[in-house]
């Protein structure tokens, strides 16, 4: 046989040779791990190839998702390819359905595209403790997801708890009062001390903020200046919706005024 008859079977035998696709479940497209190992709350999710679509993959992972959420408490997801503003919409909106409107807010956050607001736009010196997520009313999102587009140069970093640990590490009697009293919260709009009316409900209507109250159940009284102060009396702590664990949820410390400036304070 010449060498030429050679190289010609040898290129019949590659050109027979058909690539085989291969397929990864969607349990190899991700690896988990924590921060602390010590600590269960975040689970970290990472993905094991390039570029996985965030929202593409959890369109295929929502129950398992779920399932991790409600065992930990929070997700953190690292390292997947998420697709800006729209794509970090999708992929809430698939988790979760229909996005909440930011109405009757306690700080200043600007729109950035449907129901997707910036963080708590306060100076860079100033610190939000520990809280949890709209606890000042009766009706708040039993999800909330962050989305950095640009790091912090330094610090920026959203510290996190377990409202279940804080719940039992509290004294007993303490928790029974606040379960059993609940909390009373009283604001005043305008005048240096809360975010104007205008802001907090998003509307110049009187009549749209008296109709909303009503329904929500807020007492509301108009103050001359064009200010308003409103009173509502809300819970304290909550059954967990999955697993009925007990959790501290208020913002007693966070609307108190031993928890306010010194400037503010002396203003009230």
């Amino acid at each position: 046989m010449t060498n030429t008859e050679t190289k010609n079977l040898n290129s019949q035998k590659l050109g027979s040779v058909r690539r085989k696709s291969v397929s990864l479940s969607s349990e190899e497209l991700v690896k988990t791990a924590y921060l602390q190992p010590e600590n269960l709350l975040p689970l970290v999710v990472q993905p094991t190839v390039e570029k996985l679509n965030l929202a593409g993959w959890a369109q295929n992972n929502r129950s398992s998702i779920e399932t991790q959420l409600w065992k930990h408490g929070g997700i953190l997801f690292r390292g997947f390819e998420v697709g800006g503003v729209n794509g970090f919409e999708q992929f809430i909106q698939t988790l979760a359905g229909d996005l909440l409107e930011y109405s009757f807010r306690s700080t200043p956050r600007s729109l950035v595209s449907g129901n997707i607001y910036t963080s708590t736009e306060y100076p860079a010196e100033q610190f939000i403790p520990l809280h949890n997520e709209m606890a000042y009313s009766r009706n708040w999102p039993l999800k909330i997801a962050f989305f950095c587009i640009k790091k912090a140069e330094q610090g920026g970093e959203t510290p996190i708890a377990n409202s279940r640990k804080v719940f039992e590490s509290l004294d007993s009697n303490i928790r029974e009062k606040f379960a059993q009293k609940k909390v009373m919260y009283v604001r005043n709009y305008g005048g240096g001390v809360d975010l104007p009316w205008q802001n907090v409900f998003n509307t110049d209507s009187k009549i749209q903020v008296e109709e909303y109250c009503k329904k929500a159940g807020i007492e509301l009284e108009w103050k001359s200046g064009d200010r308003l102060r409103t009173r509502q009396i809300c819970q304290a702590v909550a059954g967990h919706p999955k697993t009925q664990e007990m959790v501290w949820f208020n913002q007693a410390h966070l609307f108190h005024i031993s928890n306010l400036e010194p400037a503010v304070r002396k203003e009230l």
